[in-house]
C-alpha cells in the first residue's frame, strides 16, 4: 500500500490572526453607542465591563479608549478612572456653532445630490421609525432613528472628509443630547419638535432647495441645544422638574 509522508521540514499554514479587526471593530462599536447616545455625560466606564458587554479580551477596548480619548469623547478623570466628556456649557456652545456650520453645508450638498428621489425615501423612513418610537416611548430607538437620519442626509453631501468631521463632533455631543432622557417630557418635546423640522428637511431636500435645507438643519441643531441648555441650567439651581 502507498503511503504519503510529508517532508520533515514542512510546517502548517496558518492565515495570520488580525488583531487590528477585533480592535477597529470595538472602537466602532464603542464609537457608534456614543453617537447614539447610549452612555451619558459624566458617566464612568471601566475597561473590563466594556470588554465583558462586547465579549472581548480588555486590550482592544483599552486600544478604543484611548482613540476615544484623543477625540475628546472620553476623559482620564483620575488614574484609574475614565468617563464619558461631561456637559461643559461654554464649550457645548462652541461644538454646537461649529456643527450649524458643517452640518449646514452638508445639507445644502445633500439637497443637490443625483439620487435625490432615493435620499428622500430613506429620510422619511428614519424619521418614520423615530416617530413611532416616541408614539411607544421606546427612547434608545428614537435617539438612534435621529442619528440615522442625519447621517443619511450628510453621507449625501458627497464629502467623507466631512462626514468624519461631523461624526467627530457628534462624539461630544450625542451624550448630551442622550441625557434629555432623565426628563421624560422634555426629550419627547425636543424629538417631537426633531420629527417636524426633519420634516421641513425632506421636503426642502425633495425640493432641492438648497437654503431651505441648510436652514432647517441649523434650526433642529439649534432648537434641541437651547432645550437642553436650560435644563442643565435647571439642574443646576436645583430646581426638580426643569422640563416645567
Amino acid at each position: 500500500m502507498n503511503t504519503f509522508e510529508l517532508p520533515k521540514t514542512s510546517k502548517p499554514v496558518l492565515a495570520p490572526v488580525d488583531v487590528t479587526t477585533v480592535q477597529e471593530r470595538v472602537y466602532q462599536s464603542l464609537r457608534l453607542g456614543l453617537l447614539r447616545g447610549e452612555f451619558l455625560p459624566g458617566e464612568q466606564v471601566s475597561i473590563r465591563a466594556l470588554a465583558n458587554m462586547l465579549g472581548t479580551s480588555a486590550m482592544p477596548v483599552r486600544e478604543a479608549i484611548a482613540r476615544l480619548i484623543a477625540e475628546r469623547a472620553i476623559e482620564q478623570a483620575g488614574p484609574r478612572t475614565l468617563r464619558v466628556a461631561p456637559y461643559l456649557f461654554s464649550e457645548h456652545e462652541a461644538y454646537i456653532r461649529i456643527r450649524m456650520q458643517l452640518e449646514g453645508y452638508a445639507a445644502e450638498r445633500a439637497a443637490g445630490a443625483a439620487n435625490n428621489a432615493q435620499l428622500v425615501a430613506a429620510l422619511n423612513d428614519h424619521n418614520g421609525r423615530m416617530e413611532d418610537a416616541l408614539a411607544a416611548r421606546d427612547f434608545d430607538t428614537a435617539l438612534s432613528g435621529n442619528q440615522a437620519f442625519h447621517f443619511e442626509l450628510y453621507r449625501a453631501s458627497g464629502y467623507p472628509q466631512l462626514m468624519d468631521l461631523i461624526s467627530t463632533l457628534w462624539l461630544r455631543t450625542g451624550p448630551i443630547v442622550a441625557s434629555a432622557r432623565k426628563d421624560v417630557s422634555l426629550f419627547e418635546r425636543i424629538f417631537t419638535s426633531g420629527v417636524r423640522i426633519h420634516a421641513d428637511i425632506i421636503d426642502a431636500v425633495k425640493q432641492r432647495d438648497r437654503a431651505a435645507a441648510r436652514w432647517a438643519v441649523n434650526l433642529d441643531i439649534r432648537a434641541s441645544h437651547l432645550s437642553i441648555r436650560r435644563f442643565y441650567k435647571s439642574l443646576e439651581k436645583g430646581v426638580n422638574n426643569p422640563a416645567e
